[in-house]
């Protein structure tokens, strides 16, 4: 018997998850049990072993009454259930409020969406207006540079026209002023004649003597001319001023005579007596429209125009310059000139 108790102890103590109430209820139980039937042997045996099941029942009957109402795990688990039910109650509020913050913020995208596609509308509308303003203004552009030209074009033809004009009045000057000294001469020879009617002494030979003496005492054109230039270089400009003045007087018609009014023009600059040195510039310019120095003294007049502050006349003589003379070094000067005048 006591063997049988043993082994039953065993194994409730092997069953871990039994309440200790229960194990030692049943401990207890068994060692009443052990107990009664050896009083069964007694003539009280009865009576001992009903007092004994009652002792028994009523410690079971309170281990299990405090086993169902003070288990740990059981309350751990209704915490728990607990727990969980408040985190899905916050679980559902956090989802139903996170899905109103997407569903606002992919309205208010919607809205910056549409907002910048009304945007780049307007931007591509004012890009396509702004492509037609400047294919307007290129034309428009077009056009002016077509009347700039044919004003530059109608300016240069008038400036000939004008050139032309007043070297006709300077020829017409020129011829009167011939004809004057013709009239004079022809005055001077009819006093000779009359002279050689009176005297009868004097002979023709004679005459041509006092000619040739007359010739004598005239300086050489060619001395004179280097005499003046080497005046010039020497920077002695009054002395040189003077001689090419007396050269021009004398050989009007001699071939250095257009280098003679270039000089005076240039002497004229030196000194920063531009108004003079125009003049000299034109007088090359007048009497000489085909000579050598044409193209240096339109030059230098357009320089001293622009040194006396007149852009507009120093710009039409350089581009005369410029497109009369193009295979000129004053050419090249003159567009040089020109890009520092603009």
């Amino acid at each position: 018997m006591r063997t049988e108790v043993r082994r039953q102890k065993s194994e409730v103590r092997s069953q871990k998850h039994v309440p200790e109430c229960i194990y030692r209820g049943t401990e207890i139980s068994m060692q009443y049990a052990v107990c009664s039937m050896q009083l069964l042997r007694t003539p009280y045996s009865l009576l001992l072993t009903v007092f004994y099941c009652c002792i028994l029942l009523t410690i079971l009957s309170g281990c299990i009454a405090i086993t169902a109402e003070e288990d740990p795990i059981k309350k751990d688990m209704n915490s728990l259930r607990q727990d969980a039910a408040v985190q899905q109650q916050k679980l559902g509020s956090l989802e139903e409020t996170i899905k109103k913050g997407v569903e606002l913020q992919t309205k208010r995208l919607e809205a910056i969406n549409e907002s910048l596609q009304k945007d780049r509308a307007n931007l591509n509308a004012s890009i396509d207006r702004v492509r037609e303003n400047i294919a307007f203004l290129n034309g428009k552009f077009g056009e002016v540079e077509a009347a700039i030209k044919n004003a530059r074009d109608d300016a240069a033809a008038l400036q000939e026209k004008v050139i032309d004009k007043k070297e006709l009045d300077n020829k017409f000057g020129s011829i009167q002023n011939l004809l004057v000294a013709l009239e004079k001469r022809l005055l001077l020879l009819e006093e000779k004649l009359t002279t050689l009617e009176q005297a009868q002494k004097a002979s023709v030979s004679d005459e041509a003597q006092k000619e040739a003496q007359k010739e004598e005492l005239l300086p050489k054109a060619d001395e004179l001319y280097n005499e003046a230039l080497r005046l010039t270089k020497d920077k002695d400009y009054s002395n040189a001023i003077e001689k090419f003045a007396k050269f021009i007087s004398l050989f009007p018609e001699h071939d250095l005579a257009q280098n003679a009014y270039y000089w005076l023009g240039e002497i004229y600059y030196a000194q920063k007596d531009y108004e003079k040195a125009v003049l000299e510039f034109n007088e090359v310019v007048k009497k000489y429209p085909n000579g050598k120095k044409v193209p240096a003294s339109l030059l230098k007049q357009g320089m001293a125009f622009n040194e006396l502050g007149n852009k507009k006349e120093a710009r039409l003589l350089l581009e005369r310059v410029r497109d009369k003379y193009p295979k000129t070094e004053e050419a090249d000067k003159a567009k040089k000139m020109l890009r520092e005048l603009k």
